[in-house]
């Protein structure tokens, strides 16, 4: 079968990438690396303090409410849902859904008297809460969320945008280098070098949100065949 050269072109970033990336990178280098480099800054807007220029399918730098994006019921009357603009997964969205996710399961913590986060919080392949099973405090956290959904949602949301932006970047290796590839002998040992990307039985990637005693959320790729 003939492999041809083919540009592919992820959706904008937010980033330009000075150099390729190579097979070794993952999820929390590339992250890291956008995290240095830019800032997320709010939109000043009268009192809608939780206005973000955010990357969707209506635009690269709409402006969103997350309060109202991530609070279910907000929306009166009928919905067409081609109206309502879907967050891409890219870094710059990720970068400000985390900040904006820390802060707001902080001040929930405090809202509710819950004296530690969990080491950790993951949502399963149907979108559902998975909290550490010695977590001590998993019956007041999850009323704090019942009662609180836009907080879940803000974590679920990270999570899900983060694991498809690194399912993204991990075949970023096999783009660059088909890109330049010159003969067909070229493209078919690159095809071959990355041809665990086209496993129908791979398993994706899934990131697991990890908390520190000063309130800090770190993003982390779960290893699947040993413990996160």
């Amino acid at each position: 079968m003939e492999i041809k050269n083919t540009v592919f072109q992820s959706h904008s970033q937010g980033v330009q990438q000075s150099e390729p990336l190579n097979s070794n990178s993952n999820f929390y280098d590339i992250f890291a690396a956008y995290q240095e480099k830019y800032a997320v800054e709010e939109v000043e807007k009268s009192n809608e303090h939780a206005v973000f220029n955010m990357n969707t399918t209506q635009g690269d730098q709409q402006e969103i409410n997350l309060d109202e994006y991530l609070t279910p019921g907000l929306q009166s009357g009928s919905v067409n849902l081609n109206d309502i603009p879907l967050l891409l997964p890219t870094a710059h969205n990720i970068d400000t859904l985390s900040k904006y996710s820390q802060k707001e399961f902080n001040a929930l913590l405090a809202k509710y008297d819950i004296p530690s986060p969990p080491a950790t919080i993951e949502f399963d392949t149907e979108g559902k809460l998975v909290l550490p099973t010695d977590y001590a405090y998993a019956a007041e956290l999850k009323q704090a969320f019942a009662e609180n959904p836009k907080v879940e949602n803000a974590l679920r949301t990270t999570a899900a945008l983060a694991s498809h932006y690194a399912g993204i970047m991990e075949g970023q290796a096999f783009r660059d280098e088909m890109s330049i590839a010159k003969t067909q002998a070229d493209r078919e040992r690159i095809a071959d070098k990355y041809s665990y990307l086209f496993d129908d039985n791979r398993q994706g990637k899934h990131i697991i949100l990890r908390f520190l005693d000063d309130g800090s959320m770190l993003l982390g790729e779960k290893n699947n065949t040993t413990n996160a």
